[in-house]
């Protein structure tokens, strides 16, 4: 694969942090499980645009520790492939970290690895011109009523890119809630990569609704990034915590 086409896929690859779940009051343990129309994460499809199946494990000490697991079908690497195959169709987030407030404000900080089930040989290398695919970022954010801002830091290179440690990623979100289980949610964020691929903007906008003990999602996503899988979409989403 050439290296503008290994750069479009590499884009498609940026995965989602956001993965958090509600903390229940009974226990420090919960889970996690939802049903998209479209992996998107930082406005870029990570599915070819088609339906993911996700979910995850959380533990929250009551002294602001937590920790968890959370998983996805993914389709970025194979896309990358022309004559190898890594086999991988899975992307598992490891995250562990420590919240706390700050007056009125909320403290969150943490790292997170992304780890993708493979064989990434040097076959493979040389066929997508990327190098392993496992990530380290670590993360601040901060919150204040309805409003959260987030910072991402790679700690190694970004997903396969070759020198792309130090990419970063600037996240400011609002969840309002309209009416009782009926929230409006709006983002922005933008990407800057070190290295040969674009910075990029991107840009959500939609409502979720609790119903009957499930999270209903409808949200418009779009980049400023040119190509198939950062186009304008709607993407659906069912979830539910335990």
């Amino acid at each position: 694969m050439n290296k503008s086409k290994t750069a479009a896929v590499f884009v498609a690859a940026l995965p989602l942090i956001g993965a958090s779940a509600a903390f229940a009051q009974d226990s420090p343990f919960t889970a996690n499980v939802a049903v998209v129309s479209d992996y998107a994460f930082r406005g870029i499809s990570q599915t070819d645009e088609r339906p993911a199946l996700q979910g995850g494990f959380d533990y929250a000490h009551p002294g602001g520790f937590y920790a968890g697991v959370w998983g996805s079908n993914v389709s970025w690497l194979s896309d990358a492939e022309t004559t190898s195959s890594s086999g991988n169709s899975l992307e598992l987030d490891i995250y562990g970290g420590f919240k706390m407030p700050l007056g009125p404000v909320g403290l969150d900080v943490g790292v997170l690895q992304y780890y993708y089930p493979g064989d990434f040989d040097r076959a493979w290398r040389n066929d997508t011109g990327l190098d392993e695919p496992h990530t380290t970022e670590g993360y601040v954010g901060l919150s204040w009523a309805f409003l959260t801002f987030k910072y991402s830091y790679a700690f190694t290179d970004l997903f396969g890119l070759d020198e792309s440690d130090g990419s970063q990623y600037f996240d400011l979100a609002a969840a309002y809630e309209v009416t009782d289980g009926l929230t409006l949610n709006a983002h922005v964020g933008r990407q800057r990569i070190v290295g040969p691929v674009d910075s990029y903007n991107d840009w959500k906008l939609g409502v979720t609704k609790e119903l009957a003990g499930f999270n209903l999602g409808l949200h418009y996503v779009d980049t400023d990034e040119s190509g198939d899988l950062a186009e304008e979409r709607v993407v659906f989403s069912v979830s539910r915590s335990f």
